[in-house]
């Protein structure tokens, strides 16, 4: 029986997908205080339907609320810059050989870096722990740029 091997940059890229729904999925259920499929999903953008929230929800469960669609947005904003990091570290593997780069050991910092991030950004109130988020941020960015700064210089010569 002929085993398959599955490629972790490859995965990573569904993997931080889910990750990154995640906390619209948590947003629903702060905003629907747990009864998600009560929840009116027609036009959840509009300025009317958060109004509505900040005066059904207390200020402590609006503010979660904000939060999490925040750092939805904020792991959509950055899957492009993860997607790149993967191709072109792949094209780079390709032609200098496997780990050569450490594409692999990023994608798990990467998931590993961007889930501390998540969870940071759902329960943290105050500003100093929001500091750490940063950094998270910027350890994750940083690497990812790293990995890019390689592939260049591998598939550059």
């Amino acid at each position: 029986m002929a085993t398959t091997s599955l490629s972790l940059p490859v995965l990573t890229v569904p993997l931080y997908y889910a990750l990154a729904v995640y906390p619209h999925g948590h947003a629903s259920f702060v905003a629907s205080k747990g009864g998600v499929n009560k929840l009116d999903n027609r036009n959840p953008k509009s300025s009317t339907w958060q109004e509505g929230l900040k005066k059904r929800l207390s200020a402590r469960d609006f503010a979660a609320y904000e939060r999490a669609e925040s750092c939805h947005r904020n792991h959509l904003e950055n899957m492009p810059l993860l997607v790149a990091a993967v191709l072109i570290g792949l094209l780079a593997e390709q032609k200098a050989g496997e780990g050569e780069i450490g594409l692999s050991a990023f994608c798990v910092g990467w998931m590993a870096l961007r889930t501390a991030y998540t969870a940071n950004y759902l329960v943290t109130e105050t500003q100093q722990w929001s500091i750490l988020r940063s950094l998270l941020y910027f350890a994750g960015t940083g690497w990812a740029f790293t990995i890019l700064y390689r592939a260049a210089r591998v598939l550059g010569s």
